[in-house]
Order: C-alpha cells, then sequence, then structure tokens
C-alpha cells in the first residue's frame, strides 16, 4: 500500500518488477534536482487505490513514468488513463528502445538511469497543475520576476506563471492576491515557517543561530529537541543554505547511497524543523553586529533586506553558521541579465538563447553543460584554467568542445558587462597575452560561478562601529572565524567557541572547513553541545522562562 499525503509535487514511478523499480527510485531521488516527493508503486490497482483514499493528491501529481508492461494491464493504457484522472501531469513511458516515437500525451523514454534524469526536467517544465498555490501574472523578462522565480524554485512552491503580458508583476498565494507583494510577505503567506507566537524582538531567546544552511538547520534540531533551548534562526535569503543552489549532487552524504540534490535534502531539513515547539524562524534579515547585554547575553543588529530596517534581537549565545557568499567581479554590472548561482529553474529560461558561463571549476562544469541541453551556444570563460574541476568533468568539457554547441575560452576574463536593463555583450580581456585585442561575445545571460568567500565581513566592524559597542570576532586572513585550539592564547575554550565567550561557529565559516555538508550537519550538532555546557556553567544568560532548559539549568541547578 502506498500513501499519497504530501503538499509537495509527486513523480509517481510505477513499474512491477521491485529490483527495477527501487533501483529507478534510488537514481531519481538522487539525480532530482526539484523539490519532488518520488512515490513507488508496483500497480495499476496499488495507484489507483492510493487515489481514491487521498483525492487531494491528483492535484500534485506532476510526473507519471511507467513501465510498458504492468503485472496487471498494459503501462501506454494505464497512463491514459492517468491523463483523464490528473489532465495536467506529464506522462512517460519506459520502452527498451530509442526508435520509439513520443506521441503529443505520452513521452517515450528508455528505462536507464540517464534517460530518466534527462527527462525529469522538462516532464517537470511541462506539468500544468491544476490549483498551484502560487499564480503570477506578468512579464517574465525582468528583474523582479528573475528573483521570484529564483524564490519560488528554492522554497519548492508549486506555481503557474499564467499569462505574460502587462506591465506589471501580480503574485497571488492560495487564491488571494498579495498586495505590493515581497520576498518576505510571500514567505509569510506561504507558511514555509509558522510565524512566531510573540515578536521575536523582545523576546529573550536562549539561542539565536545566525545562518539556516546545514548546519544552522542540523544547530536548530539539536538545540529544540535535545537541550530545550528557546531558538530563532536568522536568514537573508531562502533557507537550505548554498546547498538549494548547489548544482552539483550530494554524493557523500551518509543514509543517501546514489546521492541526493542539495534542494532536496534541504527540504527534508526544513520539514524537520519547521514545526519545532522552540524554534522560531526570522526570514530575509541579515545580521550587522553583535554586542554584549547584561548578565553575559548580546544583542544583534539586523536589517531586513527588502526595506533595510534596523533592529536587534536578544540572545544568551550565538551559533555563527552564516555559510558563503559567491565571490563577485568588480565591474558594472546591469539591471538583468547577470547570475552569481545557476539553477535548474534557469534552464528553461536560456532555451534558445547565447550564454556565458564564468569559472573553472566543478560548478561552472555543470551549469555548462546543463544550459548546453536546450541554450543555443554556451561559453565557458576559465581565467585560470580548470585546477579546480574533477578530471571527469575536464574529459566532459573538452569531449562537447566546438563539436555541438559549447566552447571554451580558457585563459581569458571578463573586463566589461555591455548592455543596460538587459545583458546584450561581454568583453573579455586576454590574461597573459596583453597585445590581444578584446574579444566580444553577445549572450543575454551571464553566470558567475568562481567560488565563494566566508560571509563574515560584518564580524570585523569599523573603529566606529567598535566604539558603538559591536564586538570582534577573530577571523584569519582568508575572513573564516577562528574557534577553540585555532586561538593560540585560548587553547581552554569549549569546542567551537569563538574569542567572544557564548559565541559558537559552525560549517562552511570556520578555519579549515571542507565545505562539504555532512561536516556542516555534525558541527552545527556538537556546537549546541558546547553550549549545553556553557549554559551550565554560566546559567545567568538564560532568560526565557518559558524554555524548558531555563528550568534545567537556572531553577534545578543541573551543573557537571
Amino acid at each position: 500500500m502506498i500513501l499519497m499525503r504530501t503538499d509537495k509535487p509527486i513523480l509517481l514511478l510505477v513499474h512491477s518488477d521491485p529490483w527495477a523499480r527501487n533501483r529507478l527510485t534510488q537514481e531519481v531521488l538522487g539525480w532530482s534536482m526539484i523539490g519532488l516527493n518520488v512515490i513507488a508503486a508496483a500497480s495499476r490497482r496499488e495507484v489507483m487505490d492510493a487515489i481514491k483514499r487521498s483525492p487531494k493528491a491528483r492535484e500534485l501529481i506532476a510526473i507519471v513514468i511507467a513501465d510498458g508492461k504492468l503485472i496487471d494491464g498494459d503501462g501506454e493504457q494505464f497512463l491514459l488513463e492517468i491523463k483523464r484522472i490528473c489532465p495536467g501531469a506529464s506522462l512517460a513511458l519506459l520502452t527498451k528502445s530509442r526508435t520509439e516515437v513520443s506521441s503529443n500525451t505520452i513521452q517515450r523514454i528508455q528505462g536507464t538511469s540517464d534517460s530518466i534524469r534527462e527527462e525529469i526536467k522538462p516532464l517537470y517544465a511541462a506539468w500544468r497543475p491544476l490549483k498551484p498555490r502560487v499564480v503570477v501574472t506578468g512579464p517574465k523578462d525582468t528583474g523582479d520576476a528573475d528573483a521570484l522565480t529564483d524564490f519560488l524554485y528554492r522554497n519548492s512552491v508549486v506555481y503557474d506563471w499564467s499569462d505574460e503580458s502587462g506591465r506589471d508583476l501580480t503574485v497571488a498565494v492560495d487564491g488571494r492576491r498579495i498586495r505590493n507583494w515581497t520576498l518576505e510577505r510571500l514567505f509569510n503567506a506561504l507558511d514555509i515557517f509558522p510565524r512566531p507566537s510573540s515578536s521575536f524582538f523582545y523576546h529573550p531567546y536562549d539561542v539565536v543561530i545566525i545562518g539556516a544552511g546545514p548546519a544552522g538547520l542540523s544547530a536548530a534540531l539539536s538545540a529544540s529537541v535535545n537541550s530545550g533551548f528557546s531558538t530563532l534562526l536568522i536568514e537573508s535569503n531562502s533557507p537550505g543554505g548554498t546547498a538549494v543552489t548547489s548544482i552539483n549532487p550530494i554524493d557523500n552524504y551518509l543514509g543517501f547511497p546514489h546521492g541526493i540534490s542539495g534542494t532536496r535534502l534541504a527540504g527534508l531539513a526544513i520539514e524537520q524543523v519547521r514545526d519545532l515547539a522552540q524554534v522560531d524562524f526570522a526570514p530575509m534579515l541579515r545580521a550587522q553586529y553583535i554586542k554584549q547585554d547584561f548578565h553575559g547575553r548580546y544583542r544583534i543588529g539586523v536589517s531586513n533586506v527588502i526595506n533595510n530596517k534596523y533592529t536587534e534581537v536578544s540572545a544568551g549565545m550565538v551559533l555563527l553558521a552564516c555559510g558563503t557568499s559567491p565571490n563577485r567581479l568588480n565591474l558594472k554590472l546591469p539591471r538583468r541579465g547577470v547570475y552569481y548561482a545557476a539553477l535548474p529553474c534557469d534552464q528553461q529560461r536560456e532555451k534558445g538563447k547565447e550564454i556565458v558561463v564564468v569559472g573553472g571549476g566543478n560548478s561552472a562544469a555543470m551549469a555548462v553543460l546543463q544550459f548546453a541541453e536546450d541554450s543555443d551556444f554556451v561559453y565557458m570563460v576559465a581565467a585560470k584554467g580548470f585546477d579546480r574541476m574533477s578530471q571527469a568533468l575536464q574529459d566532459r568539457i573538452w569531449k562537447e568542445h566546438d563539436a555541438q554547441n559549447i566552447e571554451v575560452i580558457e585563459g581569458w576574463r571578463v573586463q566589461r558587462f555591455v548592455g543596460d536593463p538587459q545583458l546584450t555583450q561581454v568583453k573579455l580581456k586576454s590574461v597573459d597575452d596583453t597585445s590581444q585585442p578584446v574579444r566580444r561575445i553577445k549572450v543575454s545571460s551571464a553566470y558567475i560561478l568562481i567560488g565563494g568567500k566566508p560571509d563574515t565581513k560584518w564580524l570585523h566592524p569599523d573603529s566606529d562601529s567598535q566604539a558603538l559597542g559591536a564586538e570582534k570576532v577573530d577571523l584569519n586572513i582568508y575572513g573564516c572565524i577562528k574557534t577553540d585550539h585555532h586561538l593560540r592564547p585560548h587553547r581552554g575554550k569549549l569546542p567551537f567557541e569563538t574569542n567572544l565567550p557564548g559565541v559558537f561557529a559552525a560549517g562552511d565559516v570556520r578555519v579549515n572547513a571542507l565545505r562539504r555538508v555532512g561536516q556542516a550537519v555534525g558541527q552545527g550538532a556538537a556546537a549546541i553541545a558546547s553550549m549545553e555546557t556553557y549554559a551550565a556553567e554560566h546559567s545567568r544568560v538564560l532568560r526565557d522562562l518559558s524554555s524548558p532548559a531555563y528550568k534545567r539549568f537556572s531553577i534545578i541547578r543541573l551543573v557537571p
């Protein structure tokens, strides 16, 4: 018996062979870059019984992939039956031959892992949801439209862009139009995280976590479930961190032998954390400074990324899990057409266009190969060569170099972006041979994938800010946070603790971080364990009378 109780788009995989069904399901789970709920079934009857038990699920069935021969009928006839029940779903029939021609209703794909991977994105793009949560009307060729598409993808929101005419962009959630919409209002309207029961600006939280990536989400889970700390998560973008924007599947995370996309992993983590009683979430806020408060507590200055309004939140202890931000080119940018991440949803926007990807690492290579599937032509500009790219990806890139629609431009850098508001041209300059004339390539989009750096500049305030009470966190020359044994005069400090007592760090911001999801998740939980020790020794920092941790440490006085 299968269950379809979900609020996410469903990919239904129907195959009567249990071994093949399991193999294909794991491949889809590992390589799908879309927030799909993958459900496997063995027969037509099993699917129909599940739909009868959960009639609302038919609105969320996005893709149905079926084997040609099922244990209780013909696969093609089954798909036609599904089409009558779910007219907006995309349908695909597994075949053994490449020669079988697809119909207008049913796509034919080979029953191999590679074929299924290639078809998921176009099948998802062809899905027409019957009742999308979000309906957008207005032009798609604006900066606001790009930001909205990016937001909806990162948060796995089912939407429909019903009309591209007109000049104004309007957004409706569950049939209700959001007037003067902003990403923050959308976030709240979609209830991605429940709103705090009380204003978090005045609440004396036990722990404030800055950054809702893998380290921050792991810490929030541990803080609430294991330690009973009242916790506030602060995030300037969408939860999930850089894992959501990773174009590379995560293939070294325990428990997912076939790999998993960053989007899916982040979605599972958010689902696990969002309803915890002790965790509040503050979206679209950027931390600006930390300063000490009474009784060893801290005040954290935050600004709203939408309207730049400043306020402060109160913390007994602080976890810095702010991750990395992309390296940027010091050039004047057009208002539209230059991006610092390549998401799978961008592939549809670049269909039939000429684009450039700047970078020589794995992410740049994956982006080039992804865009080459649908774009008219893809340039790859690598100023420093391919030292940071795996040999397997190098082989794939050079195999397709000049052969189809990819050109590799090695040893050149971007000198200037041309066009406003829309990018129209990129000027390139040779890195080594200054006598070479400037090269111009006509493109409509540029994706800058040249690595990242720790998002820690705000932790190293200038002298004026320090005079106003902002504290300085010790960083190394690369902007990474020094903790425990890296603080030479302070070897006795707790694991993950910074030079500020009660302020800890986890994940990619720490010195010698490996930038692995597994490491970030483990450090987030371990940092909370250090906070338990700290709270036992400094119970005065806990001021939230309603938190279990306050009762445990401040009233019962369980000091180790």
